[in-house]
């Protein structure tokens, strides 16, 4: 091997190594800002973009350590995309459309973090912040796919089979954040500050939810049907996202029958963010 092509390959392993720590460090974000919900630290700071409007330095107490921490964790989730790039920019320019888009989906979620502030927990800003999360999630994870030149698995699925399944994960995640909205955990204090919740009926969102899980895991499991014998690569993908959320659906079941308590709640979100990733990745590599 020459010294070129040593380089060449240090410079892919480190590029890919970057990539996976992109979409690690977007699913933490994701995952601090729901425990700044769960933990009713929305309002920990009144002022955007420092905590409050005399004072850069956040005060030294739970709910403003905890919706700082999150502004501070989120602000440096640039770091691996600006690594990233300056690698790709020189001899991976395919790359550079995907980082362009995680640029301005930065910029989007600065944008409706200081709305989340200013409109004091309006429930429409909180999941449109959530859901451009899960966006960043999935530019990250078409990096990292993209940076790898991972091969298609050419499972014999047609697009249009691949575009509903990719179709009903959103229309999950997004009832997810329906429900989000119309239940207990709204950010605040209600005690104290009151947060309005969205209209729907909490039992009947939840059912629509549920429902929806299960039939994208039934379609998950008729295609690992098809290649269960054919395709090992397309089976032990499918597999993993079928096991991911039939366990998701069972964690709903057990955190709404027990009443929602935080602890649940917050793996359910872990779970979303991990089957998201599991099942839009397979969706990539199956097309």
């Amino acid at each position: 091997m020459s010294i070129g092509s040593e380089i060449d390959t240090s410079r892919h392993k480190s590029l890919i190594r970057w990539t996976r720590i992109t979409i690690a460090y977007l699913a933490l974000v994701t995952l601090t800002g729901a425990l700044v919900r769960l933990t009713g630290s929305g309002l920990g700071c009144t002022d955007w973009p420092t905590c409050e409007a005399d004072t850069v330095v956040v005060e030294a107490s739970f709910h403003p350590l905890i919706e700082f921490g999150n502004r501070v964790i989120s602000g440096l989730a640039i770091i691996p995309v600006i690594v990233v790039w300056r690698s790709a920019r020189i001899d991976r320019r395919d790359l550079l459309p995907w980082l362009y888009a995680l640029i301005a989906g930065f910029i989007g979620q600065v944008l409706l973090g200081m709305l989340v502030t200013r409109t004091e927990l309006d429930p429409r800003v909180v999941l449109g912040h959530f859901l451009l999360s899960i966006v960043l999630v999935w530019l990250a994870v078409r990096l990292d796919l993209a940076a790898r030149n991972a091969p298609g698995l050419n499972a014999g699925f047609n697009n249009r089979l691949l575009q509903l399944v990719f179709t009903l994960l959103t229309v999950v995640v997004v009832v997810g954040t329906l429900v989000t909205g119309s239940g207990p955990h709204t950010g605040s204090d209600d005690a104290l500050e009151p947060v309005p919740r969205l209209g729907f009926d909490i039992t009947e969102i939840t059912r629509i939810h549920s429902i929806l899980v299960w039939v994208l895991v039934a379609l998950l499991g008729w295609m690992l049907w098809q290649v269960r014998e054919s395709n090992p690569a397309a089976r032990n993908m499918l597999t993993v996202a079928i096991v991911l959320g039939a366990a998701q659906g069972t964690l709903g079941y057990v955190q709404f029958f027990s009443g929602v308590p935080v602890a649940l709640v917050g793996l359910h979100i872990a779970g979303a963010v991990l089957v998201f990733i599991a099942i839009s990745s397979s969706v990539v590599r199956l097309r």
